[in-house]
C-alpha cells in the first residue's frame, strides 16, 4: 500500500488550510512582458577629469599667495590632461554617434539595443 493511499483513505485533505482569501482578484496595472524597444539614455562618466593635478596646481598656487608665476610647472601639467580628457570625450562621443559602445564600458547603445530586440518581436499580450 502506498502511503498516498493510506492518507486519501480516512478523508480528503485539504491542501493549503493556512492561507486566507485575501477578498479581492490581482489586477493587472502593467503588462507582464518585454517591450519592443528600450529608452535611449545618454552614458554618462561620472568622474571627473584631471583631479589630482587640479588639486596639485591650487595648492600651489596657496602657497604662493595665488601668484601663478612660480606654479606655471603645475598649470601647464594640468592644461595638458584637460586637453587629453577633451579629447577622450571627443572620441567617445563619435563612438556612440557610430552606434558603438563607449570605451571600457559594457553597456550597449540604445540603438544597437533596439536592432537586436526588432529581428524577435514580442507575442501580443492580452491582458485587462
Amino acid at each position: 500500500m502506498k502511503l498516498t493511499e493510506a492518507v486519501f483513505r480516512n478523508g480528503s485533505v485539504k491542501k493549503f488550510t493556512n492561507y486566507r482569501d485575501l477578498g479581492y482578484t490581482y489586477k493587472v496595472v502593467r503588462v507582464p512582458a518585454l517591450k519592443d524597444q528600450v529608452q535611449g539614455k545618454r552614458i554618462r562618466d561620472t568622474n571627473a577629469p584631471c583631479v589630482n593635478e587640479m588639486t596639485v596646481m591650487m595648492d600651489c598656487w596657496k602657497s604662493h599667495d595665488f601668484n601663478q608665476t612660480p606654479c606655471t610647472k603645475e598649470i601647464d601639467l594640468f592644461q595638458k590632461c584637460m586637453a587629453a580628457a577633451e579629447i577622450e570625450a571627443n572620441e567617445q562621443k563619435q563612438r556612440i554617434a557610430q552606434g558603438l559602445s563607449p570605451k571600457g564600458s559594457r553597456l550597449r547603445p540604445s540603438k544597437q539595443v533596439n536592432q537586436m530586440l526588432a529581428r524577435y518581436p514580442q507575442p501580443p499580450t492580452h491582458f485587462e
